[in-house]
């Protein structure tokens, strides 16, 4: 099959969240499988290297404005990549956050369009992903293409949504789309909406997850509404792990490789390394990590619950992220307070993160949503054992602990709506770390295959279902 992924972002050229994980580890798995996987994406500043292939210049028409868009083309792990780009839009310090976003992204839909025009590029599946990129089946509709589509929702409180006169004003579709409805969003035109009506099937990105969003007409501004009025269109799947990328067996970043059967020596090692990378002393506790954007959707007011454990137990929590000021601020004042105990690198470094997870003998994730979530995948394949919250997809991958199931248990889960059940985890880790048998869940969690090679199947199963 022929298979197109449109999408704003993915590794390893651009990231600002799973969204790029998904479409390269997923991209990579299925051309493994022997199709052919074409990945289209904006080309933001810093990604243009003179290796590329300027394959075309293609005139784009949006409303009154006449801009041309330059495709460039490379292969990366099997996959063909194709790049939008425009320097007004595109070369820019960041990926989002503009007050033109959704002119900017409008641009790269119906850049793509072209490319299927003029280039005649058809797919047998298109695959998109997310707001930035859910007015392509609509849009492929009113161009006359007449292709199967799939939608992925990654994170459903983004959603694209503006004034009706955007339609005209961007996408070139008269106000009919809005009248009846295609478009119409409460008062307003919305992306996400109109993809979910539009696509020939809506996936997100965990069967809980799904589960939660056709339950909850409530949040996300209600779009669980609309997602029901295609439910029986609608699944989960979870995401997967990039293991070339994520595998402590081969890590390049960390000091000692290991598997399961020398995970104690290897991470032994490496929280030694992590230790002297912080000039800190050994502790008597547990190591804990958090690497995370540092948001009110992970889950972060409930640190301060257990807090007192962590110093009380001599553990040590080590963060790397950034974030939403009161919470870096919050936790940079915890270092402060307890510089043995709290370690804070505010920003991002892979390198750190992969110490983190291969030195660290407990992963945090108590997020208050979490569509998939990608960190308790990558600290199950280093032994990081996960303490998560019940949201969404960390519902579907941490098998928990119930007290009697310690040969198949692979982490700790507790309802984020109890807080007490997260203190009370803290308490039972502790002690499961000193008689030794969290080693077993951690064990538990490395054999489990968390890898796109085991996803991907299930993916290309229902585009052949379409």
């Amino acid at each position: 099959m022929i298979i197109h992924f449109v999408t704003s972002e993915t590794l390893p050229f651009s990231k600002t969240g799973g969204l790029a994980d998904v479409c390269c580890g997923l991209g990579k798995a299925l051309a493994h499988l022997g199709q052919e996987i074409i990945i289209i994406s904006p080309m933001y500043k810093g990604i243009y290297s003179p290796s590329f292939e300027h394959v075309a210049t293609l005139p784009v028409t949006m409303s009154w404005r006449h801009r041309n868009a330059d495709i460039y083309k490379t292969v990366y792990n099997g996959a063909t990549y194709l790049f939008v780009s425009e320097l007004y839009y595109f070369n820019r310090d960041t990926l989002y956050g503009y007050d033109d976003d959704l002119e900017r992204f409008a641009f790269f839909q119906l850049a793509y369009i072209e490319i299927v025009r003029r280039l005649n590029m058809r797919a047998d599946i298109i695959h998109v992903h997310d707001w930035e990129s859910s007015m392509v089946p609509l849009l492929l509709k009113k161009n006359g293409f007449s292709c199967k589509t799939i939608l992925t929702i990654h994170n459903p409180a983004f959603q694209g949504n503006s004034d009706p006169s955007s339609l005209l004003n961007y996408f070139n579709l008269d106000l009919s789309n809005y009248y009846d409805g295609t478009c119409r969003f409460h008062d307003y035109f919305s992306c996400l909406k109109t993809g979910i009506m539009t696509a020939d099937k809506v996936t997100t990105v965990s069967s809980n997850h799904a589960k939660e969003l056709l339950a909850d007409l409530v949040s996300y501004n209600e779009i669980g509404y609309i997602i029901n009025l295609r439910k029986d269109d609608f699944i989960g799947i979870v995401n997967g792990v990039d293991v070339d990328e994520y595998s402590p067996a081969i890590d390049g970043y960390i000091s000692k490789n290991y598997n399961f059967k020398n995970m104690r020596t290897g991470k032994r090692i490496c929280k030694e390394k992590l230790e002297e990378r912080f000039s800190l002393p050994p502790i008597k506790g547990p190591s804990l990590g958090i690497v995370s954007r540092l948001t009110e959707q992970k889950g972060l007011d409930l640190l301060q619950n257990v807090i007192p454990s962590i110093i009380k137990n001599d553990m040590r929590l080590y963060v790397l992220g950034s974030g939403d000021y009161h919470y870096q601020n919050m936790i940079r004042n915890w270092s402060k307070f307890y510089p043995n105990n709290i370690i804070y690198y505010e920003g991002y470094s892979t390198e750190l993160s992969h110490l983190i997870y291969a030195g660290t003998d407990f992963f945090l994730l108590p997020s208050k949503f979490e569509p998939c979530g990608i960190g308790q995948l990558i600290a199950k394949a280093y032994g990081s054992v996960p303490i998560v919250s019940s949201a969404g997809g960390l519902y579907d991958t941490v098998i928990p602990f119930d007290g009697n199931n310690l040969d198949k248990a692979e982490g700790f889960r507790f309802e984020y709506s109890h807080p007490e059940q997260f203190v009370e985890i803290f308490d039972l880790v502790n002690k499961m770390y000193m008689d030794k048998s969290y080693e077993v869940l951690a064990k538990n969690s490395m054999k489990a295959d968390s890898s796109w090679n085991a996803i991907a199947p299930k993916y290309l199963k229902l585009y052949q279902s379409i």
